[in-house]
């Protein structure tokens, strides 16, 4: 080999020998810069997960606000208000929210206190609703209780007052009827059970005493019922009564009593049919005050 070759020959080898320091020293300082790029991706990562939870605390922050600010509302309408601890805790959070949208990559020790925050006021805001519902509860109960109760007063109320306008009735504990007729030549009143020669009926009635029942003027009615089940009446004497029950009757005449609570006799009441009457069985019932006072009956032949 020429001395030519050999310097040639060496100078391959030392150029070799640059390319192989460069490549190494290239490689080094790719394998330096993805480290590098490792870092700032992993921290870009970071920031970015930092800033959703920052978006994500500050969400939840002013929905807990407005639902604080719900509640506050609600109560005030029922004449209540928050404790001072959880209004306290309420301006802490609105603060530190407030710090939070002014940094546009907050701390992380910053998030987490605002979290624990929201946390802390969430809880007592969960309680305090409990506590209302509980309250709330047992006043509906009380309220179904009253209202039990007042249905209750109600209804004996009603049923006292019912027993005692049944104990106010006033009754008859006697009722005379006598079917009189005229004699021809003296023209004097007589009894007959002759259908026929009936002209009318005498009634008299004995009304009981009652100290319970308020003294003073009556009207009474007085229903004839022939034997075929209708009322006999007279016109411009007759007329319906309307009874407590709901129910009406018609009645045959009326006539008036004064009624002081003692034992009342009334005065002998003739009355005369504008027709002539058939046999059978005839009722007589004297109602008052839409009661029924008694009730008598006679058998004409």
């Amino acid at each position: 080999m020429s001395q030519q070759d050999k310097k040639n020959k060496t100078l391959l080898y030392i150029i070799i020998l640059i390319l192989f320091i460069v490549n190494i020293g290239l490689f080094y300082m790719w394998q330096t810069g993805k480290k590098d790029r490792n870092v700032l991706s992993q921290e870009n990562t970071t920031l970015q997960n930092r800033v959703k939870e920052k978006d994500a605390t500050i969400a939840a922050a002013e929905a807990l606000l407005a639902q604080y600010r719900e509640d506050s509302v609600a109560m005030a309408a029922n004449n209540q208000q928050m404790s001072d601890e959880m209004a306290r805790k309420s301006s802490e959070i609105a603060r530190l929210t407030y710090l939070l949208k002014k940094e546009k990559y907050a701390s992380q020790d910053m998030i987490d206190a605002l979290n624990g925050k929201l946390d802390d006021l969430n809880s007592q805001l969960v309680a305090l609703k409990e506590e209302n519902a509980r309250l709330r509860d047992n006043n509906d109960s009380l309220l179904s209780v009253n209202q039990g109760l007042y249905g209750e007063n109600t209804k004996l109320s009603l049923e006292g007052k019912r027993l005692k306008n049944l104990a106010a009735r006033l009754t008859t504990s006697e009722i005379k009827v006598e079917p009189i007729k005229k004699q021809f030549l003296t023209g004097k009143e007589t009894t007959t059970v002759k259908a026929s020669r009936v002209k009318g009926f005498k009634i008299n009635f004995s009304v009981a005493e009652n100290n319970i029942a308020e003294p003073g003027d009556r009207d009474v009615f007085i229903k004839v019922t022939g034997p075929e089940g209708i009322t006999l009446t007279n016109e411009g004497q007759g007329g319906i009564v309307e009874l407590a029950d709901g129910k009406s009757a018609k009645f045959s005449y009326k006539t008036k009593i004064v009624f002081e609570n003692n034992t009342l006799e009334s005065p002998d009441i003739t009355w005369e049919p504008n027709k002539k009457l058939t046999p059978g069985k005839y009722v007589i019932q004297l109602f008052t005050e839409g009661y029924l006072m008694g009730s008598a009956g006679i058998t004409l032949r």
